[in-house]
C-alpha cells in the first residue's frame, strides 16, 4: 500500500505537552516508517496523540467536500451500527434533558442529518452544523435538515438544551476550543454527548510492534493516529480534559462501535480486498456479540447551571 502524502509543513501545528492533563512527562516514539508521524503519550493520564496537527484552517479545508464525495464515504459504513448507536444515546439524552417545552439538540458535525431526523421524532428542535457543503446538500435532500455552514463560534449563546458530537474531537487540533465553544451554545445546566475513539487493547498490541521495529511495523498505529485521528483518549485522559474545562462529568464509558464495514476497515490496513472479505466474516461475527476491542468512548457531561 503506497504512503500517504504527508502534509504541507504550512498545515501542521507541534504540540510536546500533553492536551489533556497538561503533563509534560510524555514519551515520544519513533516516527512512522510510512507517514512521518510522530506519536506522543502521556505517561500521567495514557492520552496518545500526534506530536504534528493538521491547523484548523487546514481540517476545514480538507472536510469541504462536494455530494459526490461525501456520498462515497457514507456507502463503506454500517447503517445498522450507527441508527443502533444514534437510538441508544438518544434514548439517554431524553432521559438526561427531561421532557421540557421546546427543547432543542445541536449536532455539531451533523453529516447527512441522520441522527437531527432521528432527534426530531422524539421532540427535540433539530439544529446542526457542518463544514462539508456536500453533507449540507445530502442532508437537506434525505432528511429535510437544514444545517449551518461552519464553526460553532459564528452561533448565537445559550440557545440549546443539548448538544452532540460523533467523533468529532479527534480531527481538531485544539479540543479544548472546541469543548469551549459547545459551552456557549448550550443553555445554562445544558447537556453535551461526544463520542470519541479510545486508546484500546488493540493500539496497544500496534504500538508494541510500531516500537520493536523503530517505526517500521507501522500498519495500526498509522490508521488509528492519522490527520483525522489526531488524539486518542483513555477514561482518564477524557475525565481529565473535562474537569479542568469545568465541565460536570455525568459518565465516560467504553464502547464497541465500528462504523465503517469491516472489509473497508482491514483493506485500509493494506490488507487485498479479497483477503478483507474473507477475514471480515469472523470479526463481524464478534462485533455482533459486543466481543471485540473497544474502539469509542462515550461520554457525557454538564456544564453548571
Amino acid at each position: 500500500m503506497n504512503s500517504p502524502p504527508a502534509p504541507p509543513a504550512d498545515s501542521l501545528v507541534t504540540v510536546d505537552t500533553c492536551l489533556a492533563c497538561r503533563s509534560r512527562d510524555v514519551r515520544t516514539h519513533a516516527p512512522s516508517g510510512r507517514t512521518g508521524f510522530v506519536i506522543l503519550q502521556c505517561r500521567d493520564c495514557g492520552l496518545r496523540f500526534l506530536r504534528d496537527r493538521l491547523s484548523l484552517d487546514a481540517v476545514v479545508s480538507d472536510y469541504d467536500m462536494d455530494a459526490d464525495a461525501y456520498a462515497a464515504f457514507t456507502d463503506i459504513t454500517r447503517p445498522e451500527v450507527i441508527d443502533s448507536s444514534h437510538a441508544e444515546v438518544l434514548e439517554r439524552i431524553d432521559q438526561l434533558v427531561g421532557p421540557k417545552p421546546g427543547r432543542s439538540l445541536f449536532d455539531v458535525g451533523a453529516g447527512d442529518g441522520g441522527f437531527l431526523a432521528m432527534a426530531r421524532e422524539r421532540g427535540f428542535a433539530p439544529a446542526g452544523n457542518e463544514l462539508s457543503s456536500g453533507a449540507i446538500e445530502m442532508a437537506w435532500e434525505r432528511n429535510k435538515v437544514e444545517l449551518h455552514k461552519g464553526d460553532l463560534a459564528t452561533l448565537d449563546a445559550g440557545l440549546h438544551d443539548a448538544v452532540t458530537l460523533w467523533c468529532v474531537l479527534a480531527h481538531v487540533p485544539d479540543g479544548d476550543v472546541l469543548l469551549e465553544d459547545v459551552k456557549k451554545v448550550l443553555k445554562p445546566g445544558g447537556l453535551m454527548f461526544l463520542q470519541t475513539p479510545r486508546w484500546s487493547k488493540m493500539d496497544g498490541m500496534g504500538m508494541v510492534a510500531h516500537d520493536a521495529t523503530k517505526g517500521r511495523a507501522s500498519r495500526i498505529t498509522d490508521r488509528r493516529m492519522a490527520m483525522h485521528h489526531m488524539s486518542l483518549h483513555t477514561v482518564k485522559s477524557m475525565r481529565a480534559t473535562l474537569e479542568r474545562l469545568g465541565w460536570e462529568v455525568v459518565s465516560i464509558e467504553p464502547h464497541v462501535r465500528y462504523s465503517l464495514t469491516t472489509a473497508s476497515y482491514l483493506h485500509s490496513l493494506g490488507i487485498s480486498e479479497k483477503a478483507a472479505e474473507r477475514a471480515s466474516r469472523p470479526v463481524n461475527a464478534l462485533l455482533d456479540r459486543d466481543l471485540f476491542f473497544r474502539n469509542v468512548l462515550d461520554v457525557y457531561a454538564r456544564i453548571p447551571g
